[in-house]
């Protein structure tokens, strides 16, 4: 999202060599990432944005891990995540009611990314069309739908949304993982 690597990908596979309109990307060092949800998957997410040079802010439902919060990664409250973070990554459990919706993205600065790898339901996909369409939301990652049998397909063919069929864990070495935690907790059983 930040490259628009889909977008200019997808062009450049048309033949199209449309440097300019790609070249206003940005970088990830300097900016505010939220990550809401910060259970071992969003652990892994903020360490790697403050990797990257990023700083961390994350807000989390029920018990905040121990050992998490330094300099450059805290704590919020889910307005203040909203308001401060210049992309936001959404790594928390589904719920009854989105994460994301009109009413948060509203509150989200202008120009704002939104990443979703974590379910489907956290996101209203109708107002974040919306949002993408009026410049609000600059651009989405979305690896997760709210239907994977019919996802919404105006969303994923939005010139600002890169876009997976739910592969995020499509990984030899995830799949290892998975299938060795599976194990764990069936002899756990």
């Amino acid at each position: 999202c930040a490259r628009f690597v889909s977008a200019a990908g997808y062009s450049a596979r048309q033949q199209k060599w449309e440097k300019n309109a790609y070249s206003k990307g940005f970088e990830v060092a300097g900016k505010t990432m939220g990550v809401i949800g910060y259970g071992r998957i969003g652990q892994m997410v903020g360490q790697k944005c403050q990797a990257l040079g990023a700083s961390v802010l994350s807000y989390v439902n029920r018990h905040k891990p121990e050992g998490c919060e330094c300099d450059t990664m805290k704590f919020v409250s889910p307005d203040e995540l909203f308001a401060q973070s210049d992309i936001i990554i959404l790594c928390a459990p589904g719920g009854s009611k989105p994460l994301v919706d009109a009413e948060s993205i509203a509150k989200m600065k202008d120009g704002v990314v939104i990443v979703n790898v974590s379910r489907g339901s956290n996101v209203d996909e109708k107002a974040l069309l919306e949002a993408l369409n009026s410049g609000k939301v600059k651009a989405a990652g979305i690896d997760v739908w709210l239907s994977e049998k019919d996802p919404n397909w105006e969303l994923a063919a939005h010139p600002n949304v890169a876009c997976m069929p739910h592969v995020g864990a499509g990984t030899k070495e995830a799949q290892k993982r998975i299938g060795a935690e599976l194990v764990d907790i069936i002899e756990s059983l």
